[in-house]
């Protein structure tokens, strides 16, 4: 049961049981003697059976419900605290007192003083003394809130109630004098001074007095706002923005990069909070810090007679200034904390917005706000403001485009809406044209006094000569990030610290730093500049090296017909080594790409070969990736060009036709394999000219070219006989599998056993398995399905522990393939389902391909002749496109199948015509089959036996 004695007694009860209950609520949880509860509810004079009345009123109260009891001394209310108005009341205003958020303090006193209703029956004088302080209390709160205007007629109620309480009459003074009121409060002055002449015989006290002459003086926000104007297209920072709004003051650190926005952030939230910080809105540049605190007192209307000399004095005669005043102040540019300290107010109720490039670092109490760039919605909404939305709408694609090479920073955004406003005859997509030359992006990003080199050219100055020449190397190596394997081998990490103190620099995980686009254009300029060409160019050989000393250690065997061809041109013994591989080089990719591409285009041309070779034996030939391989090998080719190295390009050429083939363009691999070889022959490069051939051999088989199949790969196996034992076993291999398609099983059994047992001498874990499922395949068309699932099984097992998953995607189809002639279907469909999600994840199209139409075949298997159709009619345009004739025409056998099963024996002889013409073109094992297929099915003897 809750209590209530702050007004009316609650519950109702008859006056004298009201008055113990409140006595004893406001002792709740203690005992209160008799006689004590007698002279407090009687009085002086109290009845003769003041005893016997007291016990009858208890009992009143107990009926009533409540928890009243005896005691040995007295009655207690055996109550929780919580449960009685004046406690809970009591709690709030010390809860308000340990608050430091005004909001909340601010609310705790109100719900304090909502739990009034009246006067108490007893305590009257001592508990109104303690709603005056809580109400005081809470005023002094709203006000330091800005919210004077709806604080005035509560606080005239208040006035009423206590009429001599000075200090609340001042509130009210001050609160109508910031709502604008000032008539109003000179009048409570007067007001104030008679009464308290009237009832006291005193003059109000020195601090009200003051506050009269202030607000007579008219010292208000009109005479002291000192703020730039506020941007109308001011845009996006809605979190941050709001994190001001809703503060109580205090000190506010916004720190970020050139442009991106600071002081128009802070300005912005000047403007807004304005009417909460009436005494002043003040600004002041710190760019130029000389007489910073002259200027804020000159702005608070001191005279200047009264600015001591001393730098000390300066800064205490400012506190003093502006204690128990409402003002905003912004502090733009700030460089240091020793640079603000002195012009911080030492009143709670102002607020301070400091801008920085520099990180927040030893000023206490402050609340920090870091700026980035704005997001791309945001960037295009901004050049939208400016220009209007007829531009942006006409050319959506184009502003955003402008937006990205502007870095989606402000400042940048801000100045090519405006080049773009000038200029209306331009479209958005004329400025793009301009601004997608690096060389020439700064110098398009200028208009009037507005400008990002600017901007960067003031903190690189700050910087100290070794944080300069860190921030030139940073720009210049043209990196979008830097690891920590790159900079520990160039730079010192403390110097890299300062570029991030200064804003030039973003720390992204542990020991990684990057640079804004625009930022990185400058110090490129600069390092051009200011840096002699050589060093530049060692520069980035170095990183090189720091590169290639970690990605040379984790390079693998590749059953690739191009084996690495250049020697290491040195490396670092220091490098450490990723853990997790593939995670390692899932990030580092597109960086180490960029970095061929950059040693690339400053006519480095080994060493940014040694490294595009390199990334294909540790990650790309691994993972097919075959954008970065044609990237960073093309930039790589391109170099060597205007080298002349013809041995180089002839390298190259191979590495780039083995990525062709790997990606099944097997026209255009031949291509670059036959120029590859051309230029080894009329070098002298036995063994260059050997890797092309086992090239060249390996696509004309899959055309189903045999005959220079043949040719090209014994050339390879001779010419590479005592220098590459992996290569001659790759020829071997070649060699096998083409008398296997051609029904020579017994050449196809000894030639890939002997490129099994090179594999293994060569210590090709992969060639090995490869060499295995080759002759499980053979196994297999000859019927042999026990031995055939033995190799293949084996093949599939040494597989998985070299983790080379595409392999093991096609050890398992040709293992699926055996339990299907098996008629093991089960355990063939999760060999397939692993294999064709595997082929999909690494954009295998041939692996795909091939299970597909293994698919398809097991569906013709299950029963399941309409979805066999299906699958095995959709790989026929597949095998079109890759060029791949034999694997067509196996297809159509296969489909020629489903239709006889299905009873289309007009659809069985078109695919089997259409098979059979191209086995007996292609000369493979299957033209002998072929008047045996109507048979089998026991159709007719068609046309294919005429």
């Amino acid at each position: 049961m809750e209590v209530r004695i702050l007004g009316p007694v609650e519950p109702t009860v008859p006056p004298k049981p009201a008055q113990i209950l409140a006595v004893l609520a406001v002792e709740c949880g203690k005992v209160v003697p008799v006689e004590r509860l007698i002279d407090l509810v009687w009085g002086e004079g109290p009845p003769p059976q003041a005893r016997k009345s007291l016990q009858v009123h208890i009992s009143s109260l107990r009926r009533a419900g409540l928890p009243v009891e005896h005691r040995a001394a007295g009655y207690v209310l055996n109550a929780d605290p919580g449960t009685v108005d004046l406690h809970a009341f009591r709690r709030l205003v010390a809860s308000a007192g340990d608050e430091a958020d005004l909001r909340v303090r601010a609310g705790l006193l109100d719900e304090a003083l909502q739990l009034w209703r009246g006067t108490p029956v007893v305590f009257a004088q001592t508990l109104d003394v303690q709603r005056l302080a809580a109400a005081e209390a809470w005023v002094d709160a709203e006000l330091a809130l800005g919210r004077h205007a709806g604080l005035v007629d509560r606080l005239g109620t208040f006035v009423a109630e206590y009429p001599l309480a000075e200090r609340l009459r001042g509130q009210l003074m001050t609160a109508l004098a910031r709502a604008g009121r000032r008539a109003d409060a000179m009048r409570v002055f007067r007001e104030t001074r008679k009464v308290l002449v009237d009832e006291l015989g005193v003059e109000p006290g020195e601090q009200l007095q003051q506050l009269y002459r202030d607000v007579l003086e008219g010292a208000r926000d009109s005479r002291r706002n000192y703020l730039p104007r506020d941007a109308g297209d001011f845009t996006g920072r809605d979190r941050e923005l709001s994190r001001l709004l809703d503060s109580d003051g205090g000190v506010w650190w916004i720190e970020g990069p050139a442009g991106v926005g600071k002081s128009a952030l802070a300005v912005h939230a000047a403007h807004r909070m304005a009417d909460r910080y009436p005494d002043g809105q003040l600004f002041v540049d710190l760019h130029s810090p000389s007489g910073a605190l002259d200027a804020l007192l000159r702005a608070m209307d001191v005279p200047s007679e009264r600015v001591p000399e001393s730098a000390e004095e300066r800064a205490a005669l400012w506190r003093a200034t502006v204690g128990g005043r409402r003002v905003v102040i912004v502090l733009d540019g700030v460089t240091s904390v020793s640079e603000v300290r002195p012009l911080l107010p030492g009143s709670p109720g102002c607020l301070t917005l400091i801008t920085s490039r520099s990180r927040l670092c030893g000023l206490e109490g402050v609340r920090r706000i870091p700026l980035d760039v704005l997001g791309e919605d945001e960037a295009v909404t901004l050049l939208q403001r400016i220009l209007g939305d007829d531009r942006v709408a006409a050319e959506p694609g184009q502003a955003k485009e402008v937006a990205r090479l502007c870095g989606y920073l402000p400042l940048a955004v801000r100045i090519t809406g405006a080049r773009l406003a000038g200029r209306a005859h331009w479209p958005v997509s004329k400025l793009v044209r301009r601004l997608s030359d690096e060389r020439s992006r700064l110098d398009e990003l200028v208009a009037d006094d507005l400008a990002v080199r600017a901007g960067l050219e003031l903190t690189y100055r700050a910087l100290d000569e070794d944080a300069r020449r860190a921030y030139r190397v940073l720009g210049f190596l043209g990196l979008p990030e830097v690891p920590s394997f790159l900079w520990a081998h160039l730079l010192d990490e403390d110097v890299l610290d300062q570029l991030v103190d200064a804003r030039l620099l973003d720390v992204i995980g542990s020991a990684r730093y990057r640079m804004h686009e625009l930022v990185r254009l400058h110090a490129r300029e600069l390092a051009e500049a200011e840096d002699p060409r050589s060093e530049r160019e060692d520069l980035v050989r170095r990183a090189v090296i720091a590169a290639l000393s970690t990605v040379d250690g984790l390079t693998e065997q590749l059953f690739l017909a191009v084996p690495r061809m250049q020697d290491s041109l040195g490396v670092l013994t220091t490098a450490a080594r990723p853990t997790d591989k593939d995670a390692w080089f899932a990030r580092e990719e597109p960086l180490l790409t960029r970095l061929v591409e950059r040693a690339a285009e400053l006519g480095l041309a080994e060493i940014a070969s040694q490294l595009a070779e390199v990334l294909v034996f540790a990650w790309f030939g691994l993972r097919n990736r075959y954008e970065a391989w044609e990237r960073s090998h093309t930039a790589a080719l391109e170099a060597v060009w205007r080298t002349g190295d013809l041995r180089l390009e002839a390298v190259l050429r191979c590495s780039l036709g083995q990525m062709h083939y790997k990606r099944d363009n097997l026209v255009e691999a031949r291509s670059w394999f036959e120029t590859a070889q051309t230029l080894f022959v009329n070098l002298g490069d036995r063994h260059g000219e050997a890797v092309a051939m086992n090239g060249i051999g390996m696509v004309c088989r899959d055309l189903g070219q045999y005959p220079c199949a043949l040719e090209a790969l014994g050339r390879a196996r001779d010419l590479l006989e005592a220098t590459d034992l992996e290569g001659v076993a790759h020829a071997h291999y070649g060699i096998g599998s083409i008398k296997r398609e051609l029904g020579d099983d017994q050449g196809a059994f000894e030639t890939l056993r002997l490129a099994e047992a090179v594999y293994r001498q060569a210590r090709s874990r992969r060639g090995e398995a490869l060499a295995a499922r080759g002759i499980g395949l053979v196994h297999r068309a000859r019927g042999e399905l026990d031995l055939a699932e033995d190799h293949v099984r084996r093949a599939h097992e040494m597989v998985a522990g070299t983790g080379d998953e595409l392999l093991a995607c096609y050890t398992a189809q040709a293992w699926a393939k055996v339990l299907l002639r098996k008629g093991l279907l089960e355990p063939a469909e999760r060999l397939l389902r692993q294999a064709l999600d595997g082929c999909r994840d690494v954009g295998d199209r041939f692996g795909e391909a091939l299970v597909r139409r293994t698919v398809g075949e097991w569906r013709l298997a299950a029963g399941d002749h309409a979805g066999a159709r299906t699958v095995l009619t959709e790989l026929l345009p597949v095998w079109n496109d890759l060029t791949l004739p034999l694997w067509r025409a196996r297809t159509l056998r296969d489909l020629g199948a489903v239709h006889a099963r299905l009873g289309d024996v007009a659809g069985a002889d078109r695919s089997w015509d259409e098979a059979a013409s191209l086995f007996t073109r292609l000369g493979t094992r299957e033209r002998g089959e072929v008047r045996q297929w109507p048979a089998q099915f026991g159709l007719a003897a068609s046309r294919l036996s005429r």
